[in-house]
């Protein structure tokens, strides 16, 4: 096992390096208030921050956005999202960008934990920053998108919080926001990498019951949901779409914004995160935030 990981790290190492190359040139949009490194645990553990940022515009309130970065759930934290985040706050948006630690450190379910306890403390904070009451979107990328379906559907059963052993977090959510989400982590193709995030022992625990939006979809309020995928996906296009026809066939609120090519060129996953400054990317976005305006 340990030399899976070791394998699945060296894949995240070059991912690292392509992801830091990409954010090289960025440049933060300006009228933003930064406030970095709350930790939502006591442990002072690196991956249990957050950031909170919001427009510089003396004290108005916003509806919130809380964000769930992606990373295969062994790669990453909030600051690869961070520029994303940014252009979300730009415009007029309190915006939690979150860190969960990782595997081989924590499974999956101990991601769902973390996350659990960061909206405990997002929930207990709300009227220290700028935030419209009750007016909350859950969006998360790639695997992110994956934990942040999760976490949307737990949040509301308390049953299936006791088998995760996740505690209440306390918060509603107005929309569900999925760019490019891999929730299918027991398919043929995508498990031979996904079964590994959830531990060795997972054949032994209840979790194992639940490793596919469909094993998990009937167990909670599902908000509507707004979907992202584009023909250049290689690694969410087919997962994103079942997701979509699973909540067409289950009558749930949905629009998906699958991308074929712009101007010729396939969109590559997760574009409108990775590149959110560019036209094609705020296009996504504000199309996003048009579905999440709908709700409020």
């Amino acid at each position: 096992m340990k030399n899976i990981y070791d394998i699945f790290n060296i894949l995240w190492k070059q991912t690292e390096k392509s992801d830091a190359k990409t954010h090289a040139g960025d440049v933060k949009p300006d009228g933003v208030i930064e406030e970095n490194d709350f930790y939502y645990t006591d442990d002072k553990n690196h991956y249990h921050k957050l950031d909170v940022y919001y427009p510089d515009d003396g004290g108005v309130k916003h509806p919130v956005i809380i964000d769930i970065h992606g990373g295969g759930w062994m790669y990453a934290d909030k600051e690869l999202n961070k520029m994303y985040c940014l252009h979300l706050a730009k415009k007029g948006y309190v915006v939690f960008n979150v860190s969960y630690r990782l595997v081989p450190e924590t499974t999956v379910d101990g991601q769902l934990r973390d996350i659990a306890l960061a909206f405990k403390w997002i929930k207990k904070h709300l009227h220290d920053f700028p935030c419209e009451d009750n007016k909350i979107l859950l969006t998360g990328d790639s695997a992110g998108g994956q934990l942040a379906f999760y976490s949307a559907v737990l949040a509301t059963n308390k049953e299936l919080r006791e088998i995760f052993n996740v505690e209440d977090g306390g918060l509603e959510f107005n929309v569900l926001a999925l760019t490019h989400p891999v929730p299918f982590m027991n398919s043929p193709v995508m498990g031979l990498y996904c079964r590994y995030m959830w531990g060795t022992d997972y054949k032994k625990r209840p979790e194992r019951f639940f490793m596919n939006a469909d094993d998990i979809i009937d167990y909670g309020k599902i908000p509507p949901t707004f979907m992202i995928t584009s023909s250049g996906d290689f690694l969410a296009l087919k997962q994103t779409r079942r997701l979509y026809k699973l909540y067409a066939d289950k009558h749930l609120k949905a629009q998906l914004m699958d991308w074929p090519k712009y101007k010729g060129e396939d969109l590559p996953h997760v574009f409108s995160v990775l590149h959110p400054d560019r036209e094609e990317s705020q296009k996504a976005i504000d199309a996003m935030l048009k579905f999440y305006n709908r709700f409020i």
